[in-house]
């Protein structure tokens, strides 16, 4: 079987290769990159994270854009850890188009069953016998995670995996999708933390946390940031000429090159994010920037949180004339 990788950044493509070659005896991979309005190539079996596709909520048009990108192939769709959105999807049309669904983080055992579960539903979706009937399938919605469409004569009974719940009262996030098959001995884990759940902070609670703090003067750039993020449309934070980072609401993600110590620091410091421009930017700009500066892209929840709990959870700040760099 071979797989094609598409929108991994560099680090995730590496411990995807280092998990083929263990865990994957006899299937070949190779990768290509992707962004909003990509056209994936056609392979036996797809694996893709839904952000990078600028996909990362379900609508309506991100279904449609989803399969015109997809080109009929099988495939593993990574889904952001605390999106829902994509559960709104119709359970036929997952089946139809042999989708798996493997929310993040996962670990390499989660990988493994989903490849093998995909391959399994695109065996069967693809008869050796053109006019062969195609043998039912059990269509399995988790309460929380899209369906996961797996073929029910192939496969042992079922189990949940589901994450720990997050601490500190954060949302929860998705359930581990449906898989199946005791696992033999873990390989490594495809990211350092994937084995924990990745808290996340939507902009709904962030404006909530920021309208019970007492001083309403404060926390200059969490403010700046939920203003806009409020509005839902792209936009820069500029720290530096050469050091920013883009935010793309609508689609779930932002994109920098800037430290996030950096970040977290002009968080704490109202007079350093005095110094900080924010300033509204096209769609296609924002995605076109990203990528000419090499801007890796990671989850606008993701980033929320820890910049929040940098910010307002720890401690006072640092001196006002402390510079960021």
């Amino acid at each position: 079987m071979n797989v094609l990788v598409a929108g991994l950044s560099q680090r995730d493509e590496a411990a995807f290769g280092f998990f083929m070659s263990r865990s994957m005896k006899g299937w070949s991979w190779e990768s290509t990159p992707a962004g909003r309005g990509t056209v994936l190539p056609k392979a036996d079996l797809l694996v893709t994270d839904l952000v990078s596709l600028g996909l990362a909520q379900w609508s309506a048009a991100a279904e449609a854009e989803l399969l015109r990108v997809l080109q009929g192939s099988t495939a593993v769709l990574l889904l952001p850890s605390h999106d829902r959105t994509w559960a709104s999807m119709d359970a036929d049309t997952v089946n139809r188009h042999a989708l798996v669904w493997l929310a993040k983080p996962d670990s390499t055992d989660d990988m493994r069953k989903a490849l093998e579960a995909a391959a399994a539903v695109r065996r069967i979706a693809a008869p050796a016998h053109p006019h062969a009937p195609v043998p039912s399938q059990v269509h399995l919605v988790p309460t929380a995670a899209p369906a996961v469409v797996v073929p029910a004569p192939a496969l042992a009974p079922l189990s949940v995996v589901k994450a720990n719940p997050p601490a500190g009262g954060m949302p929860a996030g998705i359930a581990r999708p449906l898989v199946s098959a005791p696992a033999p001995s873990v390989a490594p884990a495809i990211t350092a933390d994937s084995m924990d759940e990745v808290p996340g902070l939507s902009v709904a609670a962030l404006q909530a946390r920021l309208a019970t703090l007492p001083e309403t003067g404060r926390h200059v750039f969490l403010r700046k940031l939920s203003a806009m993020l409020a509005m839902g449309r792209p936009f820069e934070a500029r720290f530096t000429v050469q050091n920013s980072v883009i935010f793309h609401p609508s689609d779930g993600w932002v994109a920098s090159n800037t430290p996030m110590l950096v970040v977290e620091r002009v968080g704490l410091s109202d007079a350093l994010a005095a110094a900080v421009i924010v300033r509204e930017i096209e769609g296609a700009q924002a995605e076109e920037r990203a990528q000419r500066l090499g801007m890796p892209r990671q989850e606008l929840d993701t980033f929320l949180w820890r910049l929040a709990t940098a910010a307002l959870d720890k401690g006072a700040s640092p001196p006002a004339g402390a510079r960021p760099f």
